[in-house]
């Protein structure tokens, strides 16, 4: 049995405007303008939200969930479209390495086996140009789906959508998915699902399995 992640916007902001409709029609309208201005700027951008059938957890404190593990040494492939360039895909894979993850080579669009347009590309970790096949919220910056096998609670393979504007720790943060980690809200982390309260903290994410 296997466990899908993807990610997916969750937000919702509520309005109770009853309140305001005692009062003049010029300032029922001013109110609203200037509730639904409110509204336009306070929505979050969100690195990337997810969801899933996995109902196991390890009870963790102080650091972010993990939910599974390579069970093989992953390829990277940075597909066709991709808005990656190869340096940022380099610094990011340095990233992760020096937190004591291996992955077995980076091709930047290259992809001789056809891994890109695989359903299962089991083994790698696939990164694209959202495509209109893929469902993602305005306010999402990218998109992680990775696959778990409920039984090893290992990652089978995992693939990434982002889109044209890549933000600094966006890849980092949608790399941190496929690895296995889900979002952890602390201010400055890596993994926190709000990409403004996001930052470079690393607590937590270091391989304790090697």
């Amino acid at each position: 049995m296997r466990a899908q992640f993807t990610t997916k916007p969750d937000i919702s902001t509520k309005y109770n405007m009853s309140d305001y409709f005692k009062l003049g029609p010029m300032v029922v309208l001013y109110v609203i303008l200037i509730s639904f201005s409110i509204c336009a700027l306070a929505v979050p951008v969100v690195a990337s939200d997810y969801v899933s059938n996995f109902e196991w957890l390890p009870a963790v404190e102080n650091r972010p969930p993990q939910v599974g593990h390579w069970n093989r040494t992953p390829t990277v492939i940075v597909c066709e479209y991709a808005p990656i360039s190869e340096v940022q895909i380099a610094s990011a894979i340095r990233f992760w390495e020096h937190l004591g993850y291996n992955f077995y080579t980076t091709q930047y669009k290259y992809d001789p086996l056809g891994k890109c347009t695989a359903d299962n590309p089991m083994g790698y970790i696939i990164i694209h140009l959202i495509s209109s096949g893929i469902r993602m919220d305005d306010s999402s910056l990218a998109q992680t789906h990775f696959y778990v096998d409920n039984n090893t609670k290992t990652i089978d393979w995992a693939k990434i959508y982002f889109r044209a504007d890549i933000r600094d720790t966006v890849l980092e943060h949608e790399l941190g998915h496929a690895l296995g980690f889900l979002h952890f809200n602390k201010i400055n982390h890596l993994m926190n699902q709000k990409w403004e309260m996001g930052g470079w903290d690393k607590n937590g994410l270091e391989n304790k399995r090697r």
